[in-house]
Parts: C-alpha cells; structure tokens; sequence
C-alpha cells in the first residue's frame, strides 16, 4: 500500500516553519524564527509532520526534491550524456564548467536537504510534547533519524565538511552556522542509524510500506562506510543483512530476474531494502522518470523525451551470455554487436534493431533526444503522460536493494583479506542471477578488484551509485572523459580530483553566511 501524502511545508533554508492542511503556523509564528509551537498536539500531527519529511525526496519535473533526477548522476560517468540543459545542470558538472552560482542539483541538494534536516528536527524536539507511549515515540524517533542521516549521508558524500544541525535553528544561529568537519557529521550519522537500527522492526511501521526498517538503516551504513573505506565495518554492516536474508529469504534476498526488481508489477519487491514511494497521476508524486527518459514521441502510451543517452561505454560494458568480454568471446558477432549479451544490458538499454519496446523493435528514430541507445530501467510502455508534463507512472526510486549488499560484502572482504571463499559466494549470486557462469576461483586480490569494479559498473546502471565508485576508487579522471556514442568521441567532460571530488557549497549560502567556507578550487 503506498502511503505517501502531500503536506504544504513550507521553509526557507535552516530556518523554516510548518503549515499544513489543517494548521497554518504562518500565521501563528514568525517565519523567520523556526517555531513550530501549536502544532504537534496530537498523535495525528506527529505522523503528519514525518511525513512531510518523505516529501522533501519527492518532487515534480520541474520543481526538484532531494532525489530529484537522482538518476542523471549517471550522465557524470562514462555511463550516459544529457541532452538538455533543464536537467538539473548535470551536464556543466560533467563538463567541468561548474562553480558555486550553477544552481541547479547544487542548490536542490542543499536546500532540500536542510529542509527534511529542519523538518526532522522539529519531530524530534517536539514529539515528547505529545501524549504517545513510550514504545511508540521511540518508534517514531528511529524513524525520524534515518530520514535525517539518509539526507546527511547524501551532502557529506557531496559536499564534504557540512554544518551540522541537530536542532531547530533561529535565524540568527542559522546565519552563523559554521561547516561541521566530515568527520563528526559521519559519527552522527552512524549514531543515527544505530539507534534506528535498534528500534525499527524488519518490516515497516504499522504495515506502512516505505517506511524505513532494521535493514533499511544497516544497508545505509554499510554502503557509507565502503564508500569512506572503513571496510571492516562495511562487511560486518553487510553480513548482518546477508544473515538476515539466510534467515528469512522470503522477507530479504534477490529477486530470481534481474528485470523483476524494477518492474512497476513488482513493486516493494524482497530485493528492496529502502525506496522513494510514488503514486501516479498526481503532478508532484507520480515518478517523472517515465516523461524525461522513455523514447517518444510524447503524448503516446508509455513514451516521453529520451532525455539521456546511454553511452558506447556502457553498452559494451556487458559481456555475452557465456560471461566472456566481446573481444574473448565466440558469440560475438561484429555485425550484430549487441545480441547474445548478458540479461542486464536488455533490462537497462533498449538498443536499436534489438530491443522490443511496446510490441516492436526499437528503432532510434523513436528515441526523442537520445538518438542511439535508450534506457529500458525505471520505465513503463504501459504507463501514460499526464497533466502538465507529470507521469503517471507509480515506480518506485529504489535507493537500496539486497544486491548492493552482497557487492558491498565482496568487495569490503576482498579489500581486507583478498578473494576469500566469501568473496566469491556473495559474488557469484549477483553474477548468477544475470544468468552468467559464476567467477571461477584463482584470481588475485588485484583482479578480484577489477571484477567488482566491473560488476557495480553493469549492475548498477541508472541508479545513482557509477559517480560516487568512480571517485572512491580513484579512477574518476581516467573514466569519465572518455566517453563515445555509436563511435563518435566527446571531448567535453573534465574530471578534476584536486577540485571536482566535492561540489561547490551553493553561492547563495556564502552570500547569506560569511562563516561558511568553500570547497577547494571553486
């Protein structure tokens, strides 16, 4: 059942205040100090105002959310390029050319993210006010600080050093807030998460689905701590889950097709661990995923603009179907290129003369802006455009699923003690799934690396994870300006490492707060 609602909040950044359809604070309190006073009063307030935290990573096409084309991340990789300058400004950061006035997924970033910050923490400092038992509030509490460390986690991967704000804020304190070193933002983040871990249950609260639970703040941290290359704590945050999986595998573990765990019939599927809920025909909560990448032409069931174009990089990144590159490979056909590849390149591309895309064969001249390849993932040739440029597709954004984990285990237990028999096992279930032979054992710690790195880079697609690998594995500069399409060269990405790790903090914040510092290079 989706349960995702609308709540008008309104906030200007650490400093914001609530209304609602039943209650107004605007004209209760001063927009400017932050107050929340009348609101929470009952149990019914207090779930109201959590989920107004959810509707920070929702959005409509046009006015961003946290997660607002979190799947454009993959336009800053050798994975796809944009067409389209509305998009959020990817393509100035892919190019290189971004500074702390671009705006766009910069400033949304920053500012979504401070509003959920500010509506967690206003749950959090008023929830003792209201009248529900203990075991409850502390329910909620846990649920409140995931939200709040799932929106950290995010920024210090993005940002860096960050302010930290564990509280309500004044104007006057949200003027002359400072940034927090990495350091202590991370260790409040696992405190967090530690406690929701504790307090949430293996399935949501009160049958809600999209609620976080127990996994959902584990598979957080464990990713977290690969990416910051705490690899002992990653595996063991990792391995929690797998045990929890060995278990109950009807409740944790991977879907039998790799295409099954995006498809819209399937929604909440056991593979996922924690997703963005959308409902369709409503501007704001449909997915608009199906309107910015499914081929066209517009206004036709299922079609949109084909805003991205996924990348020769990619698309040769699949192996074929007897797990060989195309260059070892027998079933390789120079004239057919992209037929007898492995299951996942088909359930992420469509491919012109190849795929099927709604009862015919793809051609590119279906593909809107994209005039090779088109992506198949998150997108629905049942589903319809609606008003305004809203897709009425209800998929889901799904942030964290269980094959992530068992990746995140390989390569944490590989980076500590080599290509254990471990290393393999959770391995060979991502790459078995695919329907490919499974790595066979012999390889050294070195190339057991390189096969990781291959595997994220085939599984992942279109999820927001090849940007964030490419950085921590230190190969950000040599991958991301090499970029084809259909054999045609880019010369436009830049990858600096001594500037481009970090994104700039927004302009507009410096402007406002002296006490803020850049990032090197901007």
């Amino acid at each position: 059942m989706k349960y995702i609602y609308k709540i008008s909040i309104f906030c200007a950044v650490l400093m914001l205040s609530f209304s609602s359809c039943d209650k107004d604070f605007l004209q209760k309190t001063p927009l400017d100090q932050g107050s929340v006073e009348g609101f929470f009063e009952t149990s019914e307030d207090v779930v109201r105002a959590i989920n107004g935290i959810y509707d920070v990573f929702q959005g409509d096409i046009w006015g961003g959310a946290f997660y607002w084309y979190n799947h454009n991340f993959d336009i800053l990789t050798d994975n796809g390029v944009g067409c389209c300058p509305w998009e959020g400004q990817f393509s100035t950061i892919a190019e290189g050319t971004h500074n702390a006035g671009t705006g766009g997924i910069i400033n949304n970033k920053w500012d979504f993210g401070y509003e959920g910050i500010f509506r967690a923490n206003s749950v959090l400092e008023n929830i003792g006010n209201v009248n529900l038992d203990p075991a409850t509030e502390t329910l909620y509490i846990a649920e409140v600080r995931f939200l709040r460390s799932l929106i950290y986690q995010e920024m210090v991967n993005l940002f860096g050093d960050v302010p930290l704000v564990l509280k309500v804020l004044t104007r006057e304190e949200g003027l002359a807030a400072t940034r927090t070193p990495k350091s202590e933002v991370l260790a409040q983040i696992y405190s967090d998460l530690d406690f929701a871990e504790a307090n949430l249950g293996t399935t949501p609260t009160n049958g809600d689905i999209g609620r976080p639970t127990k996994q959902s703040a584990i598979a957080v941290k464990a990713r977290l701590k690969m990416y910051n290359k705490d690899w002992a704590g990653a595996a063991a945050e990792a391995k929690k889950i797998m045990d929890m999986s060995a278990a109950n595998p009807d409740l944790i573990g991977l879907v039998d097709n790799y295409a099954d765990v995006f498809s819209p019939t399937n929604e909440n599927n056991k593979e996922v661990l924690f997703d963005v809920q959308f409902t369709g025909g409503t501007q704001g909560e449909g997915n608009y995923l199906q309107v910015a990448l499914a081929p066209g032409p517009e206004g036709t069931p299922g079609s949109g603009w084909g805003s991205n174009t996924p990348t020769d990089q990619l698309a040769n990144a699949f192996y074929m179907k007897d797990g060989l590159p195309s260059d070892e490979s027998p079933l390789f056909d120079a004239d057919n290129p992209y037929e007898n590849r492995e299951e996942r390149l088909y359930a992420n591309l469509l491919i012109p003369g190849v795929s099927m895309w709604r009862g015919k064969v793809f051609d590119s001249a279906l593909s809107g802006f994209s005039p090779f390849f088109a992506i198949r993932k998150w997108v629905d040739p049942a589903a319809t455009i609606g008003e305004d440029g809203c897709s009425c597709n209800e998929t889901n954004l799904i942030l964290y699923r269980y094959a992530d984990i068992l990746m995140i285990y390989a390569e944490s237990m590989n980076e500590l003690n080599g290509p254990t028999e471990d290393v393999y096992a959770a391995l060979n279930q991502v790459v078995t799934r695919a329907g490919l032979p499974a790595i066979e054992s012999g390889l050294s710690k070195d190339e057991m690396r390189e096969v990781i790195h291959h595997e994220r880079h085939v599984e992942f697609p279109w999820e927001g994870t090849r940007y964030f690998d490419l950085i921590r594995w230190g190969k950000a500069a040599d991958i991301i300006p090499i970029v084809t399409l259909f054999g045609e060269s880019l010369d436009d990405r830049v990858f600096d490492p001594a500037k481009h790790t970090l994104w700039p903090i927004p302009q507009k914040e410096l402007d406002l707060n002296p006490n803020l510092t850049q990032n090197p290079g901007y």
